[in-house]
């Protein structure tokens, strides 16, 4: 898995194994976690508010 964030988008592209990339821009929906990191919630608007800071 691996995640391309793009600040100026506040978008997040999605990568996983042998899926098409998915991307990730609505403000409260879930980023997926790697199965190690099951219990870890975070949303698309936490993760900019986070950054931006």
């Amino acid at each position: 898995m691996g995640w391309l964030i793009d600040p100026a988008e506040q978008s997040v592209f999605v990568y996983l194994a042998d899926q098409p990339t998915t991307v990730y821009d609505k403000p409260g929906t879930q980023l997926p976690v790697p199965q190690f990191a099951k219990d870890f919630q975070l949303t698309v608007d936490d993760l900019f508010s986070w950054l931006i800071k």
